[in-house]
């Protein structure tokens, strides 16, 4: 079976192949040019969208990278750490603002950062460089470093270094070094520490409170002046050591100084746990902030007592006699005076009575000193038993000692009084295996009849001392203007 092809067709093909008719070859190779382009259009137009969707893949991943670089730059130029990238050197390449806490960014262009890195923490700087040149370029080792700054004559800037391995093609081509600033930080931990030592180790008592005065901590030495553990005072207000001796407007003025001064200070009494009642320095201060507000109050006391008791034995070795312990020459000035200007202002009397003791003289230099010493403390024994509890018997020096008198007048009273105190030194005192006598020679003078002021009263008393001296002793006698007055003794 046939059928007709028409001029312009192809032949039918066998195996698959197209053949076509004779005579049509130059047609059908400006077909198959025309096919082969439409293919290679198809092509190219699949290439170029794909073109464009890579290029505009890569306009979104540049704007990404410059937001990133934007971003990055600006926390670098804003970051309060410093940020330092050197070569695989150390040479200094680039570096933050905050690197002005060291020196200027410019000046640190180009030098080594070895170089700003104290000689005692460059090991520190050479493990941080070595752990990130030999690593994996990840910032995991952390150690401190002592920065000089330009300023010679500031402390050294601490810091704690990390350091990031910048890598391209698998090789090291930069470091990233960052440095926190943490001087602020050690200075505070290190006067932490010593503000506990002194806390722990001083001598005065301390107490902090609250705002509202609860005590939040106390030291050693607060428990050792009051007597109350830490234990039983934390929690509770200063009110539980009152004495009660001073008043509500003593502490209404001592809160009205503290909140306008911030601090108070001054003498106060309180109260131990045994029921002691001790006098302390007493210094109260607000703690403040960087703001000026207050966060508590820090009391530091210290206990009067052995102040007061040193005090009171340095004025006692000061007016008193340390053999007999009668009023010293010092002493006996001053209650002379006080004496004479009530006797003056009130019109009183009063007598001065000078004493030198018979045969001392032999006892010391046969007895020894010792025995001698001990026949001045019995004398001065005697003399302040045998007088009245408003006189004053005090040791000149030596075996010379003075009574003073108040309201005593008159020779008649004057006689008494002295042979009263001579019978009181007559009988004997015992010297070591001995017995041995003493006397007295007294020389009195009364105010106003034989003087008006001291010296002239201690001379003449001393002149009537010397005339009963020169009497045989063991005796008194009362000034008499004319007497003579022999400078001798015995």
């Amino acid at each position: 079976m046939s059928r007709d092809v028409g001029s312009s067709d192809l032949s039918a093909a066998a195996g698959g192949q197209t053949a076509r008719l004779a005579g049509r070859s130059q047609a059908a190779s400006l077909h198959d040019q025309l096919y082969r382009y439409a293919e290679d259009m198809e092509e190219l137009i699949d290439c170029h969208g794909a073109l464009e969707l890579h290029c505009e893949n890569l306009k979104k991943s540049s704007a990404r990278l410059m937001e990133s670089s934007e971003v990055f730059d600006e926390l670098m130029r804003t970051s309060h750490d410093i940020h330092i990238v050197t070569d695989t050197a150390g040479n200094i390449l680039q570096c933050n603002p905050a690197v002005a806490a060291v020196a200027p960014p410019p000046r640190l262009a180009g030098d080594k950062l070895q170089d700003w890195v104290l000689p005692s923490h460059r090991n520190n700087f050479l493990a941080l460089q070595a752990n990130a040149s030999e690593g994996s370029g990840s910032a995991k080792l952390d150690l401190e470093m002592y920065l000089r700054r330009e300023d010679a004559a500031a402390p050294p800037l601490i810091v704690s270094g990390r350091v990031l391995a910048v890598r391209r093609e698998g090789k090291v081509h930069c470091l990233h070094w960052v440095l926190r600033d943490v001087t602020y930080l050690r200075e505070t931990e290190f006067e932490s520490r010593i503000s506990s030592m002194v806390f722990k180790s001083a001598t005065e008592g301390v107490v902090i409170t609250d705002m509202e005065g609860q005590i939040l901590a106390v030291n050693p030495a607060f428990s050792r002046i009051t007597g109350y553990s830490a234990e039983e005072a934390i929690g509770r207000n200063p009110r539980f050591l009152n004495s009660g001796l001073q008043d509500a407007a003593f502490y209404t003025d001592f809160w009205r100084a503290l909140l306008e001064n911030g601090n108070w200070q001054g003498e106060i009494y309180n109260r131990k746990k045994n029921g002691e009642i001790y006098p302390e320095w007493l210094t109260v201060s607000a703690a403040r902030d960087r703001d000026g507000r207050v966060l508590t109050y820090i009391a530091v006391f210290s206990d009067m007592s052995l102040m007061r008791e040193e005090e009171k034995r340095l004025a006692h070795l000061a007016h008193y006699d340390s053999l007999t312990d009668l009023p010293n020459r010092l002493l006996f000035q001053d209650r002379l005076q006080q004496t004479l200007s009530q006797a003056r202002r009130f019109g009183l009397h009063c007598t001065l009575i000078f004493i030198d003791l018979d045969r001392f003289k032999e006892i010391n230099d046969i007895h020894g000193h010792q025995a001698g010493d001990h026949v001045l403390r019995e004398a001065a024994k005697r003399l302040g038993a045998a007088v009245r509890e408003v006189d004053t018997v005090a040791r000149l020096g030596g075996d010379e000692f003075v009574i003073l008198a108040p309201g005593l007048a008159g020779d008649e009273n004057i006689g008494g009084f002295c042979t009263k105190i001579l019978e009181a030194l007559a009988p004997l005192i015992p010297v070591a295996a001995l017995e041995v006598g003493i006397g007295g020679s007294f020389g009195c003078a009364e105010y106003p009849r034989h003087g008006e002021d001291e010296t002239t009263l201690m001379s003449h008393a001393d002149a009537a001392m010397y005339q009963a001296k020169a009497a045989g002793g063991d005796t008194y006698v009362i000034y008499v203007p004319s007497a003579k007055n022999p400078k001798e003794k015995s």
